[in-house]
């Protein structure tokens, strides 16, 4: 594979990768965070607490974590997940689950309480009282989903250990950087890394231009 393929590979695996572990994650992890940010505020903090310890978490203790259930002595051994792209998205949607969990949790939490007030006297459900704080909030949860997307592609931990770095298979931008380092090609790094900077201030750049928006709004 040449330079030009590999790099254009390269960028590809982390861009659909990344898309799909967030759209895995995305349904779930928007539903707890609604739940929760009209939950008691007991409830509302112990949501929140953990949302932010998860996204505490390295990315390689989350690679290690998925190389235990999909490695062939794991649970899942016997799905032959190991060292494929399904892993790493495996592994980013527990690195983006808990990025979504907080931010859209935080932005229905911070709802002016007449908002409950008002679903309380209309005797609205708690499933439509939610899918209308999601309405109220639809710009913060587009934000948490790209400030999510822009984590998954910039990590490399969960990509190497679960990945193994194959060439034309599992090879993301940050781990081709990270073996063109590692063999002392410091150009090509150099070039990858760029490659890898301009997708993160592309995606840097939206989040920054969407939070912007929602703070006048």
């Amino acid at each position: 594979m040449d330079g030009g393929s590999e790099v254009l590979s390269a960028a590809w695996l982390s861009l659909w990768v990344s898309a799909a572990a967030v759209a895995l994650a995305a349904i779930p992890a928007i539903a707890l965070a609604a739940a929760a940010g009209l939950a008691p505020p007991r409830v509302r903090a112990t949501v929140a607490v953990a949302a932010r310890v998860g996204m505490a978490f390295p990315t390689v203790l989350i690679g290690l974590l998925v190389y235990g259930l999909v490695s062939r002595r794991g649970p899942l051994g016997s799905w032959g997940l190991i060292f494929t792209p399904q892993a790493i998205v495996i592994g980013d949607v527990l690195l983006a689950f808990p990025m979504i969990v907080a931010l859209v949790e935080a932005s229905i939490a911070s709802l002016d309480r007449r908002f409950r007030e008002t679903a309380a006297a209309l005797r609205l459900s708690r499933t439509r009282t939610a899918w209308l704080a999601l309405l109220a909030c639809r710009e913060a949860v587009t934000l948490a989903l790209l400030a999510a997307f822009a984590r998954c592609v910039t990590e490399l931990g969960i990509a190497l250990m679960v990945g193994g770095n194959i060439e034309g298979k599992t090879r993301t931008l940050t781990t081709a950087i990270a073996l063109e380092t590692s063999k002392g090609d410091f150009d090509r790094a150099v070039s990858l890394g760029w490659v890898l900077v301009g997708l993160a201030l592309a995606l840097n750049l939206a989040v920054a231009l969407l939070r912007r928006r929602v703070v006048r709004t």
